[in-house]
């Protein structure tokens, strides 16, 4: 199976307006077969089908990472005295 916003010439973030029309034109270029512009089609026009193809096709391969937070906590700084006793009771336990 191939990655079907390929075979489109589209982005991840293309409308159900942008598909059909992505599908148009990639009928009149020719690049692909007919039956492999339709399948792409159909998949991504179904919801389920095309959160399938965002997983197996991911386009943000180069995404930014957040950054592990390197810091170091002394617990010998750490001031129990000023741990408020009700923090736990804050919380609602179901």
């Amino acid at each position: 199976m191939k990655n079907p916003y390929e075979v489109l010439n589209i982005n991840q973030d293309a409308t159900k307006h942008d598909i059909i029309a992505a599908q148009k034109q990639a009928m009149m270029q020719r690049k692909f077969p007919i039956n492999e512009i339709a399948l792409a089609t159909k998949q991504l026009l179904d919801a389920e089908k095309r959160l399938a193809a965002d997983f197996m096709y991911p386009s943000k391969l180069s995404a930014k990472r957040p950054k592990k937070i390197e810091t170091e906590i002394n617990v010998s700084e750490v001031d129990l005295n000023n741990i408020n006793p009700d923090a736990f009771c804050s919380l609602k336990l179901t």
